[in-house]
C-alpha cells in the first residue's frame, strides 16, 4: 500500500470515529481534514498544477482574427479562439486576475499574433500581440512559467 494511500484509509477512519464518539465539532473535523491535507500534499512530491510550467510542446506563433474571446470571470480558464486559414485553435491564457490586471481586453474581430506552446487541443500563450492596438502582452516566459507566478521562475515579484 502507497503512503498516499495509508494516510486516505487513516483519514476516514479518523473521521469515522470523530463523529461515532459524538465530537461532532465542525472545527475538529476541518483541523482534521487540513492535517491530512497537508501530509497528502507533502508526500506527493509535486507542485500544485498551478504552480507548473506550460511548456509541454514546441513554442509555436500563429496569427489570425478573434473569433470567441471566454475571458469572463468564473467561467474557467480564459481562453480565445483564433480563426486561420486551415482551422481555428483555441489559445489559453491564463490567470483572470493576471489578465485584469494587465487590463487586457481582446475583442472578437480583432487581429492577433500568438507565440505558445503546443498542446493537445490547441496552444497555451506566452505572449499575445493585438497589432492593431500595438499591445503585446507577455503572460509566461521561454520555459513556461507564469508571469503571474512570481518567485524564482521569473513573474513578477511580491
Amino acid at each position: 500500500m502507497r503512503a498516499e494511500d495509508t494516510v486516505a484509509v487513516s483519514f476516514t477512519r479518523a473521521s469515522t470515529v470523530l463523529l461515532k464518539e459524538g465530537s461532532r465539532s465542525i472545527l475538529t473535523v476541518l483541523a482534521a481534514l487540513l492535517t491530512y491535507a497537508t501530509i497528502l500534499l507533502s508526500l506527493s512530491g509535486s507542485a500544485p498544477a498551478q504552480q507548473m510550467p506550460a511548456r509541454t510542446g514546441p513554442l509555436v506563433e500563429i496569427r489570425g482574427t478573434i473569433q470567441q474571446a471566454q475571458i469572463l470571470p468564473g467561467q474557467g480558464t480564459p481562453y480565445l479562439v483564433v480563426s486561420q486559414a486551415d482551422k481555428p485553435v483555441r489559445v489559453y491564457l491564463g490567470s483572470m486576475r493576471y489578465l485584469i490586471e494587465q487590463n487586457f481586453n481582446p475583442k472578437v474581430g480583432q487581429e492577433i499574433s500568438v507565440r505558445g506552446f503546443q498542446v493537445a487541443d490547441g496552444l497555451v500563450a506566452a505572449t499575445v500581440a493585438l497589432p492593431g492596438s500595438d499591445r503585446v502582452l507577455k503572460l509566461r516566459d521561454e520555459n513556461g512559467w507564469p508571469q503571474w507566478r512570481g518567485g524564482r521562475h521569473h513573474g513578477r515579484q511580491r
